[in-house]
């Protein structure tokens, strides 16, 4: 939804009576226009195209004799629309009673040399659908140049090929937006991925510690069921290594046993020496 800054924004005079609103049985479409000033000096700040509006104003009204300043709605190189008469007012712009009472006219904010900025076509296009919501029948989008009487060549080379690709056409790009919709699509965006980060996180932070206590516990009781068989093993392969006057610690003599096939030897006492005959 396209937001428009009132009259109040560029200091607006009152209009000086006026033609009416439009009929909406009549009206075609919407015509393009551009000031046609012929300077290359841009227009492009918010008080830049206020005072620039106001400019026109009194051109207009004072120069020309008109009511007000001729054109419904402008749109800026940012993407502001402004409130000029309005949508529903019947403009001054299009070339004479009948093509006005036809068309609408959106005032593109451009100077000689320059393109229509993504900004300045999304607003258009919202501009040109709030359009069909007043006059459902006023689907045409023409250059200022297709239906005024006398030869013009606004709104120009660049919003004329703009115009012929489709570009303000409602729905004709994804980013059919407004600047501030478009801000605030970027900043929910950058909100959800934040807390998406900040969830991933603490949630790799909890799994994390959840692996490290299990793991730790796994450890402890895996030594505490093979140190005993550890060490048995390392006692086995100690003594199956060991060379055969291999020192013996603390093992009490074991007499052998006797072999059943030889006769037990029987301790005697030494025979006395024989006496001397």
């Amino acid at each position: 939804m396209v937001q428009y800054l009132p009259r109040s924004a560029w200091n607006a005079r009152p209009p000086n009576g006026g033609p009416g609103n439009l009929t909406v049985s009549r009206v075609q479409g919407a015509v393009i226009h551009w000031p046609g000033t012929g300077s290359t000096s841009v227009i492009h700040s918010q008080a830049a195209v206020a005072s620039a509006l106001r400019g026109w104003q009194n051109f207009h009204m004072d120069d020309r004799g008109w009511s007000d300043i001729a054109y419904q709605i402008a749109v800026d190189q940012s993407g502001r629309a402004w409130t000029l008469r309005g949508l529903r007012t019947q403009s001054g712009a299009n070339g004479n009673n009948d093509v006005n009472e036809r068309y609408g006219a959106i005032l593109l904010v451009l100077v000689t040399g320059e393109q229509p900025t993504a900004a300045m076509k999304a607003t258009t296009r919202g501009v040109i659908a709030d359009f069909r919501k007043l006059y459902p029948r006023g689907t045409a989008i023409l250059p200022h140049s297709a239906v005024r009487p006398d030869p013009t060549d606004c709104p120009g080379p660049a919003a004329r090929a703009a115009i012929s690709r489709g570009e303000f056409n409602p729905g004709s790009s994804e980013d059919d937006m407004t600047p501030a919709q478009m801000q605030e699509l970027k900043n929910f965006i950058e909100a959800r991925t934040q807390a998406y980060a900040l969830w991933t996180h603490r949630q790799l932070r909890k799994d994390l510690s959840a692996v490290v206590r299990a793991y730790a516990l796994d450890i402890k009781n895996y030594e505490r069921q093979t140190d005993a068989a550890d060490a048995a093993r390392a006692a086995a392969a100690v003594w199956a290594t060991a060379p055969d006057n291999f020192p013996t610690v603390d093992q009490p003599d074991v007499p052998a046993e006797p072999d059943p096939n030889t006769d037990p030897k029987i301790d005697e006492p030494a025979p006395e020496p024989t006496p001397p005959v």
